[in-house]
């Protein structure tokens, strides 16, 4: 089997922007908050965008080719969701559930994930955690309406991979783009929105008693755990239960224009890899019997689904590229 890659789904939001726009070649004209690139959650579905499979959906995939594109997967569906983020205005603070929690009341999955910082302006940080000793302190807070006051925030600059482990507070600020690699799921339980009022003069839903639920609040367990929440600076690489994100920086220190050839195997054996190109172009390419001599472009904003029975595939560029490559 071969590679593939999708047509990303643009989403609406009211804190979204315009500038991602011209990279995912959109014409709507309402701010576009998220951009779906590889995603089989059931209410957005990745179709794939050229080739022999062409308007097949992923989930379509899963099902038809189960060792191609789900492979040895944790669960039945494809376990992983990824889009890019742009945030012209504050997100909401909020907070999504593990899978225990999400399992036994919302019957889905938990919510952990990472994000990659594309770029970073206006106040160059994010919300990340929060000083409530007890769930007591969080809804006295919530009752006085002092959320604010316990707000934790780290600065962050392009290029930094953040981790947010399901149960910690946080928030994308304005003027921050991102790549979200995240558990298939949509569960958010917002904290704050900022006193946000919409265009019809409403506010949004809270979802207090969920979060106080689910928030990550200080034990022994937590504390031990603290250090592995947040700003990945050295080496680019994020390993947790749920995904394992390597940075790949293809450098071009050749002359006369020509191209580099590199041969990867898979992250992990007999799953799928996820190639996001981040930056400049890359080709991949594999030689098998199923698939001689297939090859798939990938520019920024792409994401390139490479099958878990390919043992190897090569990667073929020019000038510098920047990826990331996910697997679970």
């Amino acid at each position: 089997m071969f590679p593939v890659k999708f047509t990303p789904i643009p989403v609406p939001r009211i804190w979204g922007g315009h500038q991602l726009k011209s990279m995912f070649h959109t014409q709507l004209s309402e701010p576009i908050g998220e951009y779906w690139v590889l995603s089989a959650y059931p209410t957005r579905q990745s179709v794939v965008a050229e080739g022999p499979l062409a308007g097949q959906s992923l989930n379509d995939l899963v099902r038809v080719y189960p060792e191609d594109f789900l492979g040895e997967s944790p669960q039945p569906r494809f376990p992983l969701l990824i889009k890019y983020l742009e945030a012209d205005q504050n997100l909401s603070v909020q907070v999504h559930p593990n899978d225990v929690y999400a399992q036994t009341y919302e019957s889905d999955f938990g919510k952990t994930e990472a994000w990659y910082i594309l770029s970073a302006q206006g106040e160059r940080r994010i919300c990340l955690g929060h000083d409530f000793n007890s769930r007591a302190d969080f809804e006295s807070a919530i009752a006085t309406g002092e959320i604010k006051s316990h707000l934790q925030y780290r600065e962050i600059t392009a290029g930094e991979m953040v981790y947010i482990p399901a149960g910690t507070v946080h928030a994308l600020l304005a003027g921050t783009s991102v790549i979200e690699i995240q558990q298939t799921s949509d569960l958010t339980y917002r904290i704050y929105d900022w006193d946000r009022v919409s265009n019809g003069g409403e506010k949004r839903a809270l979802h207090i008693k969920e979060a106080a639920e689910v928030i990550n609040f200080p034990t022994e367990e937590t504390k031990k755990n603290e250090n592995k929440i947040g700003v990945i600076e050295e080496p680019k690489k994020i390993v947790s239960p749920y995904f394992i994100i390597e940075e790949i920086v293809l450098e071009t220190d050749f002359p006369n224009g020509q191209s580099r050839i590199l041969t990867f195997h898979l992250g992990r054996e007999r799953s799928p890899d996820m190639i996001i190109c981040v930056k400049g172009n890359v080709q991949i390419r594999v030689d098998n019997e199923k698939s001689p001599d297939f090859s798939l472009h990938l520019s920024p904003g792409e994401v390139g689904l490479i099958p878990a029975t390919v043992h190897s595939y090569e990667m073929i560029w020019h000038k510098e590229c920047i990826l990331l490559r996910v697997h679970y």
